[in-house]
């Protein structure tokens, strides 16, 4: 068998593949297409049909007029010179009854001697519409959040305000029961407040986050304990760091991060003074992060409800807090493409633990 024979470059299952796929040789002339290529420009009435075979692809792809075609054109041309190895590249194709998007994949490879170069049309128009609509919804999510939010806290500051001029204006005239009244309700338009800024953040953490850098952790830990330092003196809490690496990610997120995690450290150890660790493990190409503390625990039933929004197991009485700061978290290590999890026991304090990328050497 002649080894330029397209029979001897690819197995017969190929042909049943409901990808539009081709060999091409080193300098574009199609030598193979299989039955999904061949139906799919019979149907569509395009120059990908079986009688292309012999013609050479980079031809017909510059011929195109459109941006899509040069696109394409240009990336094989990178294939077939060896400039790439890879091309991939999506693009929208029309047919007659509906618009459907496309993955085009081209990769060389040697067999015997001779490169040749693979083709592959794979339809993602399901992953495409699902993605756009997830967009959509997460824009509409967005312009939710901010509007609610500022359209909230105008009357959330007008409530305020009043409630503290008629403390300070008849306070001569109210009883301990109205004046107690009172407290609670500035208290309560306070914690709405502080619940709304923590429902922004957490809704701008994709589109207002900045761009993916190195970031040095035992810069961002010096600058949060920098300013967690009155609450560290005021329960007389002790904190101590392995050595932390660099990272790849958002720093001013990942100081949120640390700020959210030794927040609830500190502010739930119980009746003993807060006693933290911070641990760094590297994992091939990432790092493992770990913050444990020696508070009051966590049973292991609402291990994961703790990182939903609004999610909180003790009362007001008992914890202050918006139920967000943990939510936030994990919002946040997902954008850095991560995980996190926490341990824990009731009574037997929680470690924290989370996944970050290492930077590209």
């Amino acid at each position: 068998m002649n080894d330029r024979e397209p029979a001897a470059l690819i197995p017969a299952a190929v042909n049943t593949l409901p990808i539009n796929f081709a060999i091409l040789d080193d300098e574009g002339t199609i030598l193979y297409t299989n039955r999904a290529w061949q139906e799919f420009g019979e149907a569509n009435d395009i120059e990908l049909r079986a009688d292309t075979i012999g013609t050479n692809y980079l031809t017909i792809t510059r011929q195109a007029e459109t941006e899509t075609a040069q696109t394409a054109a240009a990336g094989l041309s990178e294939i077939l010179t060896g400039e790439r190895e890879l091309f991939e590249f999506e693009y929208p194709c029309h047919s007659p009854d509906d618009q459907r998007w496309f993955l085009m994949r081209a990769a060389s490879f040697t067999t015997s001697g001779q490169r040749y170069v693979a083709v592959a049309h794979f339809d993602i128009t399901d992953r495409y519409t699902y993605e756009r609509r997830l967009e959509e919804s997460n824009e509409r999510l967005q312009q939710f959040a901010y509007v609610a939010s500022h359209d909230l806290q105008e009357p959330l500051r007008m409530v305020t305000s009043y409630l503290q001029l008629l403390e300070r204006r008849y306070s001569d005239d109210l009883d301990d029961d109205a004046t107690e009244f009172i407290e609670f309700a500035v208290d309560g338009a306070d914690r709405m407040r502080e619940m709304i800024d923590g429902l922004l953040r957490y809704s701008r953490v994709e589109t207002q986050g900045q761009s993916f850098d190195s970031v040095d952790l035992e810069a961002v830990l010096d600058d949060v304990l920098a300013d967690l330092r009155l609450r560290i003196d005021e329960t007389d809490a002790e904190i101590t760091a392995e050595s932390l690496p660099t990272v790849s990610g958002d720093a001013s997120q990942l100081r949120q991060l640390f700020q959210n995690l030794l927040d609830n450290a500190l502010q739930y150890s119980g009746e003993q003074n807060p006693r933290v660790s911070i641990s760094a493990t590297r994992d091939e190409d990432e790092w493992l992060i770990s913050v444990s503390d020696t508070g009051i625990g966590i049973d292991q039933d609402d291990t994961d409800r703790v990182f939903e929004v609004f999610q909180r197991l003790h009362s007001h009485e008992e914890y202050d807090g918006t139920g967000i700061g943990l939510a936030l978290c994990r919002r946040i290590i997902e954008r850095h493409e991560g995980e996190i999890w926490v341990d824990s026991e009731p009574g037997e304090g929680s470690t924290f633990s989370f996944t970050l990328p290492a930077p590209e050497t």
